[in-house]
C-alpha cells in the first residue's frame, strides 16, 4: 500500500513539475511561486520517505541466504560484501538529496530574482511614470499657486 502510495505522489508530483516548469518558461510568478513551495514541500517528503525506505530495508530486512547457513566463511563474505553495498548506497542517496535541497535552493533564489525583477518593471511601468510625472507636476502647481 505505502508503495502504490508513493506511486501516485511520484505522478501527482510529475504533473506540478511539469506546471512549474511552464512557469519558468512563461517567468509567471504566480506559477513559480507556488512550483517553489512545493519543490521544498517534495524536497522534505522524498527525504523522509528515503530515509523510512532506507532504515526499513538495511536495519529491518533480513539479507541473509539460507543457502550459507552451512558455511560460516561464505556467510561472512556475504555480509562483508552487503556492508560494503549498504555504504555506498546510503552515500548515493545522501549525496541525490544533497542535490535535490540544492536545487530547491537554486528555485528559490530564483524566484526571489523574479519577484524582484516583477517590482522593478511595475516601477519602470511608463504608464506609470508618466501618471506619477503628471502628478507631480500637479503637485508643484498647486504649491506655486
Amino acid at each position: 500500500m505505502a508503495a502504490f502510495a508513493v506511486y501516485l505522489y511520484s505522478l501527482l508530483s510529475a504533473l506540478v513539475f511539469v506546471q512549474g516548469l511552464y512557469g519558468l518558461h512563461t517567468e509567471n510568478v504566480r506559477i513559480v511561486r507556488w512550483y517553489t513551495i512545493y519543490f521544498w514541500i517534495d524536497c522534505l517528503v522524498c527525504l523522509g520517505t528515503t530515509v523510512w525506505f532506507a532504515v526499513k530495508w538495511f536495519m529491518f530486512t533480513d539479507h541473509s541466504l539460507p543457502e550459507l547457513a552451512d558455511d560460516i566463511l561464505k556467510q561472512q563474505e556475504h555480509d562483508e560484501m552487503f556492508r560494503m553495498e549498504s555504504i555506498v548506497s546510503i552515500t548515493l542517496l545522501a549525496v541525490l538529496r544533497l542535490i535535490h535541497i540544492y536545487f530547491a535552493v537554486v528555485v528559490t533564489t530564483y524566484y526571489k530574482s523574479l519577484n524582484t525583477v516583477q517590482y522593478a518593471k511595475l516601477n519602470a511601468d511608463p504608464e506609470m511614470v508618466q501618471a506619477n510625472f503628471d502628478a507631480r507636476i500637479h503637485q508643484k502647481r498647486e504649491a506655486l499657486d
